[in-house]
């Protein structure tokens, strides 16, 4: 497909989700919309606004139901910890690969065995993440978000901006949304190397000036920067979704990071233990080499 196709197609989509409204489209439009809706991890909000009611909808359906289900569990019983669901709250109905949360680090321990206690099993620890399955349901535990054990945002300093709301009829310990907007900006720019639709409506919607100050609290200014910049792109009609951080420029934005936040400095030493890492050199490979998450 070419560049400009792509970037039609972005528009189609932004403006499809801006209108909100069920409009008929020719099955090779529609099949189009569809797979780009997949790349960009809006597929089930595509699905509800075009009606479409077929065995991926179903599927769709099915999976976000399932998540839910889990967000209720953890919900129910890590009530007394310090915790927050991240990465969920989103303007667009989408099914997250896993459940993220950000938990204190005076917690997470307690944390971890309550969710052994519903029959999940810890599969990965990482310095700043423990992860755990149980069938097709992962979760995954924050103390600190980071890439290859080099963090680059203070996750114990986010946990100063929780709150209680509201996630489809269910109770939910969240992030501010201008603390969420700096947590799917810096996890796009430093970790994924992808920029989204469904980041970019996210980031349209909750990014603020509280964000901004936040973001220079923590020093990761630069990728809300990098983020507008782009964004303005994007509506200008210069730029398609999903997009994918040159190299160089990623390698640049994370020297910026590293020269500026003492907390990435210091934990960089962890990269040269991770990169000889089986598992995280696949994942590493596949941020150089991949279109989307």
């Amino acid at each position: 497909m070419r560049r400009i196709e792509k970037i039609v197609l972005t528009k189609q989509l932004i403006n499809l989700f801006e209108s909100n409204f069920n409009i008929q489209v020719n099955v090779k439009i529609r099949n189009n919309l569809i797979e780009f809706a997949m790349k960009n991890k809006v597929l089930l909000q595509l699905l509800r606004i075009l009606n479409i009611n077929n065995d991926l909808r179903f599927s769709q359906e099915k999976a976000f139901s399932d998540k839910l289900h889990v967000v209720e569990t953890l919900s129910k019983y890590l009530k007394g910890n310090e915790y927050v669901f991240f990465k969920l709250i989103k303007p667009v109905t989408y099914v997250p690969a896993d459940i993220d949360l950000l938990v204190s680090v005076r917690h997470i321990k307690r944390i971890v065995k309550l969710i052994e206690g519903l029959g999940y099993n810890v599969i990965i620890k990482d310095p700043y993440c423990v992860t755990l399955s149980k069938g097709y349901s992962v979760i995954d535990l924050y103390t600190y978000p980071s890439l290859g054990g080099v963090i680059f945002i203070d996750g114990q300093r986010l946990l100063e901006y929780s709150r209680e709301t509201e996630f489809n009829g269910i109770e939910v310990r969240s992030l501010e949304p201008y603390a969420e907007a700096v947590v799917v900006a810096t996890h796009a720019v430093y970790k994924e190397r992808i920029y989204t639709l469904n980041d970019y409506f996210t980031l349209r919607k909750m990014l603020s000036r509280e964000s901004f100050e936040l973001a220079k609290e923590l020093r990761c200014e630069e990728s809300l920067k990098f983020i507008m910049a782009l964004n303005k792109k994007i509506d200008e009609e210069l730029q398609e979704l999903p997009y994918k951080i040159p190299a160089m420029l990623w390698f640049k934005l994370w020297m910026q990071k590293l020269y500026n936040d003492e907390l990435t400095k210091a934990t960089s030493i962890n990269l040269i233990n991770t990169l000889f890492n089986r598992r995280f050199g696949k994942q590493f490979l596949a941020k150089l080499t991949g279109e989307s998450y």
